[in-house]
């Protein structure tokens, strides 16, 4: 992934002033192969985490926007000149961000129903942005450090770039969503994948921010459709089991399946056209899974947070 990267960052036309490679942690292998393409590197060999890594990289740049790239994705030729154009799209707008594409690489119904299903959220989510994506990103460099950039006590990929946007609406200024600004996915996702990153890299922190931030946004993976879809989900699996004493509650269970499916017509309607018929089928458990995922996070992060407010009053006391 990072060689298809890395080859396509060496092809952009318009050329961008600089390449940046910032690498967590000690890889010469890396730091040779950005180094053959001209790139430059900011190298981190105490891996202090994703964030500091970017920010190291954002510290060496010298022009006046930062464009950020993940090491999973190829971008195409024009990414630079869609990446100026994202950010005009709204005027008054410091930063912006992209969209996967709806061809991502990796075959397999996990890999891509968890690619089309990104790329469909982006696509459908306000072009007046709540938070940002570092995966295609743009922002002023100078409001990226005067904001301190991303919050470097999240070492793992997770919601870093989310905070960052959330700390660029807290200063007031303007984020915007190009959807046309897209750049190819090439992660290929297992089981493994969907638990690790729904539950613990998405729902728990994400939960926790927003709690933090006191805050309940109606957009993106969190919109309104989203967080009902994710009470079916809990009102399913309860009816289910309380089916094994009351019959009556497996008709309460179906209701609610139902419910499901029509609240996301339009994301399998979309699955269907891409993927045919019997691949939207078969991505509606791994959606039920998703919204699972999401409304354990939600409970787990609910539960952390406060478990820590606790602790802070009884220190306080």
């Amino acid at each position: 992934m990072l060689d298809a990267c890395l080859n396509g960052a060496a092809a952009l036309d318009p050329a961008p002033l600089e390449v940046i490679v910032a690498i967590d942690g000690d890889s010469p292998a890396v730091r040779q192969a950005a180094e053959g393409f001209g790139f430059r590197t900011a190298s981190l060999p105490h891996a202090p985490g994703v964030s500091a890594a970017r920010n190291a990289g954002a510290l060496m740049a010298k022009g006046q926007f930062l464009v950020f790239l993940d090491s999973d994705v190829l971008p195409p030729p024009d990414f630079v000149e869609r990446a100026l154009a994202a950010l005009v799209s709204r005027p008054g707008a410091v930063a912006a961000f992209g969209s996967y594409d709806d061809a991502p690489s990796a075959p397999g119904l996990v890999s891509r129903y968890r690619n089309l299903l990104h790329h469909f959220t982006h696509q459908h989510a306000s072009r007046e942005a709540e938070t940002f994506w570092a995966a295609c990103g743009i922002c002023e460099a100078a409001i990226f450090q005067s904001l301190g950039g991303f919050d470097e006590t999240y070492r793992k990929p997770c919601i870093e770039d989310i905070a960052f946007g959330y700390k660029l609406r807290r200063a007031g200024h303007r984020i915007a969503l190009d959807p046309s600004w897209q750049v190819k996915h090439l992660k290929k996702w297992t089981w493994r994948d969907l638990v690790l990153t729904d539950i613990g890299r998405r729902a728990i922190p994400w939960t926790l921010l927003l709690l933090r931030e006191g805050r309940l946004d109606n957009d993106l993976n969190i919109d309104t459709r989203s967080r009902t879809s994710a009470l079916m989900v809990l009102a399913t699996i309860v009816s289910i089991t309380a089916g094994l004493f009351f019959p009556w509650a497996l008709a309460v269970a179906g209701i609610c399946i139902t419910a499901l499916i029509y609240l996301n017509r339009s994301f399998y309607s979309f699955l269907a056209r891409k993927e045919g018929a019997l691949f939207a089928i078969a991505a509606v458990p791994l959606h039920f899974f998703y919204f699972l995922a999401a409304t354990f996070g939600y409970a787990a992060g609910l539960c952390l947070h406060r478990w820590h407010n606790l602790r802070s009053a009884l220190r306080g006391q």
